[in-house]
This record gives C-alpha cells, structure tokens and sequence, in this order.
C-alpha cells in the first residue's frame, strides 16, 4: 500500500521536503530490507519510522542537506541492508557490527558517542548505558539504526535529544507490531515486550502505559506525531486477551 506526501506531513507533522524525498525514491538494488518492493515507502512500520525519524532530526536542528546527503542516504539504506539480514537470522548480531562499523570507516564524525555507541551495542543482553536503551531489552532490538547519527555532524545536545525522541518513537513501533504479533510470538519463542511483562492482560496493561508514556514525551516535538501514535490505541485494543 501506498503512503502519499500528504499523509506524512498533515497526520505525522512530517516536513515536506523530507516526506517527499523518501516517498518519491526509488527502492535500492541489492537490497534485503526493500527486496521485492516497488515502493521506497509502503505500510510496514520499518519503513514508515524511516522519514519519521529524520524529521525528528531537522527539528532538533540538523539542516536538510544534512540529512538527505546522498552519501549518507545510502550508507543508511546499506545499514538497513544488514539490519534485516540479522533479523532474518542471515548473520549474527556480531557480524552485523562488524558490516556498520565498516560502513562508517573514515566517516565518524563524534568518536566519543560512536565509542559508547559501540559499547551498549555490543552487551550480549541491550540494557540501559548513558543515553542509550531502554528498561526492557526487547524495546532496544532496533538500536543499530542509531549509528546513522554517527554519520553526521551533531552536537552533544543534539545526541541526547535525538535518543531521548528515537526510544520515543521506535519502541513505540516495536509496541504495536509486538502487540499485534503477541500470540505468534508466544508460540515462537520471540521477543516480544508483552511476553517480558508477564504477559497476558497485566502484561498488555503495561504495554500500553509505556506507549502513553511515549506519547507525552512525543508531543514535545511533533504533537501531530503523537495523535498518530495515539490513533493506534482502538485498534490495538483488539487483540487484549480477556484474561
């Protein structure tokens, strides 16, 4: 299904020029993550967080030549590439470091937050370090994204706004799918936040306190956003067991 420019920026407060660059591109040859698409931008929350995120980054003050550098768009989409190989259980976490951190050889512009990065990343188990991870480990299974703001020029302030609205925004997308996918999880033995919480209606409870919590923090840069997050909130409760 097809997301237009308009849905980005008049229901997820995305800037204009960023919605219309990634709606607009073509799907990189060579590919895991849009392997088999016709369109950059589909449904999937992977790929609807992608335009997202780097609005959240203009408005923490990045300009967009920045951020739509064309270098830096594609050493994203090979981060991406080797993202979805690990998910799929192609390579390991291990060789999935090693594939980013190769990527940025040359192109580190802050080694002090690249170092920690580096560190939290490479815990067998992710749990919180400074600025980076969540409480539940699971909420922190997309965090390898975090090394495109390696790849650009931000300051100390900027990497902690940018963390502080990313654990905002991303585990709220990893809420959603777990909600939705919690029975197939359960029996499959993935991660899934619910499942961390106990499961059941106490451990749903809990999920969604923590998407209402990100919503508050969400609506201290892109109230729109928010709404949107927040729209879910029906729909999801849906799938709440009785018991």
């Amino acid at each position: 299904m097809f997301i237009s420019v308009g849905q980005f920026e008049y229901h997820m407060g995305v800037n204009k020029t960023i919605a219309r660059f990634f709606v607009d591109r073509k799907p990189p040859e060579n590919n895991t993550f849009w392997e088999g698409k016709l369109l950059y931008i589909g449904f999937g929350n992977g790929y609807v967080s992608i335009p997202v995120f780097y609005d959240i980054l203009f408005r923490i003050g990045i300009p967009l030549e920045t951020l739509l550098d064309e270098e830096h768009i594609r050493l994203m989409e090979r981060l991406m590439h080797f993202a979805i190989l690990q998910e799929k259980n192609e390579i390991s976490i291990p060789e999935e470091l090693k594939c980013v951190r190769a990527l940025l050889k040359g192109r580190v512009k802050d080694p002090e937050y690249y170092n920690a990065l580096n560190r939290y990343l490479d815990q067998p188990v992710l749990k919180p370090m400074g600025i980076f991870g969540m409480k539940h480990p699971s909420l922190n299974r997309a965090d390898v994204f975090l090394y495109i703001l390696c790849d650009l020029p931000i300051t100390g302030k900027q990497w902690e706004l940018a963390t502080r609205y990313w654990y905002a925004l991303h585990p709220s997308y990893l809420i959603v799918d777990d909600i939705q996918d919690y029975e197939k999880d359960l029996a499959e033995g993935e991660e899934n936040v619910i499942i961390n919480l106990g499961g059941g209606a106490e451990g749903f409870k809990k999920t969604f306190d923590m998407l209402y919590e990100n919503v508050e923090i969400m609506k201290e840069i892109n109230p729109l956003l928010a709404q949107a997050l927040l729209d879910y909130d029906e729909f999801l409760k849906d799938f709440v067991p009785l018991k």
